[in-house]
């Protein structure tokens, strides 16, 4: 899929004017509440649809793997019907976010996400999903762990996060020996950064080795997630992968492995 605009905070929320059409408005015309998850949208849906269901159990995923607690601030969904309304949407309320099919945007008084109906809404909303449900409970994600994270989650349910888009774009790099994992890199990263199909790929890479190569790279993140939560601010993950492995560049090596064996276990798949 294209990439998703990194976290945006504006600092007024863009409501409908009574003198612009319905077209360039939220949808109202059908409300579904799910847990969390507020579903709007300018076409009928149904209440048990698959998606939604899969939307709500990621939640409940999400908190039990890195050890944090359910939030009940409401995110509200916003889904338009055809491309062509969201666009126009899109361009009247935010001009200056680029062509994309779904957005998460977060202000101090709503966390919400707008996106396109379409063949890819289920990963588009998978991926903004994780975006509302990190920040509902955790002040100042890093840029690349919140990106990372989502697209760990986009890919859906019962694959252990495993991004075959993101894998086969970071190993066939190790392959033409033009990568070296650089995390501190990453967490150089500002919020309004735009990152490149290459950093979603490492950012990718380092989430699922945390969250997939061993117990002890897990307790790591999740205890960096009881210090963000607490504090604010919490020490560098960088800085904790270094002190837990030992020799020079470690966890850099680590990860090259753990890439190299998903690899072999998974096929991958070339393309955007």
């Amino acid at each position: 899929m294209r990439s998703v605009l990194p976290i945006i905070a504006v600092l007024v929320f863009s409501g409908c004017s009574g003198t612009i059409g319905s077209r360039l408005r939220t949808p109202d015309q059908n409300v579904l509440v799910r847990d969390q998850l507020v579903l709007h949208s300018d076409f009928p849906i149904a209440a048990h649809h698959r998606l939604f269901d899969e939307l709500t159990a990621q939640r409940t995923d999400l908190c039990q793997r890195l050890s944090l607690p359910a939030s009940d601030e409401p995110i509200d969904v916003y889904l338009f019907e055809t491309p062509e309304r969201f666009d126009s949407f899109i361009r009247l309320h935010y001009p200056m976010f680029p062509d994309r099919r779904a957005f998460f945007v977060q202000t101090d008084a709503q966390l919400a996400i707008y996106a396109q109906w379409g063949d890819r809404v289920g990963d588009d909303l998978r991926h903004e999903v994780t975006h509302g449900y990190l920040h509902s409970v955790a002040p100042n994600v890093p840029l690349w762990l919140d990106e990372g994270i989502a697209k760990y989650y986009e890919v859906g349910r019962g694959q252990h996060g495993l991004n075959r888009k993101m894998l086969a774009r970071a190993t066939a790099k190790l392959t033409q020996e033009q990568w070296q994992p650089n995390l501190r890199r990453l967490e150089q990263f500002p919020a309004d950064y735009n990152m490149t199909q290459d950093d979603y790929a490492e950012a990718w890479a380092w989430v699922h080795f945390m969250m997939e190569s061993r117990p002890e790279t897990l307790e790591l993140l999740r205890n960096y997630f009881t210090e963000l939560r607490r504090d604010g601010v919490a020490v560098p993950l960088s800085a904790r992968l270094a002190a837990t492995f030992s020799q020079p560049d470690g966890a850099n090596a680590a990860l090259v492995e753990h890439l190299r064996r998903s690899s072999g276990q998974w096929p991958v798949v070339s393309g955007q």
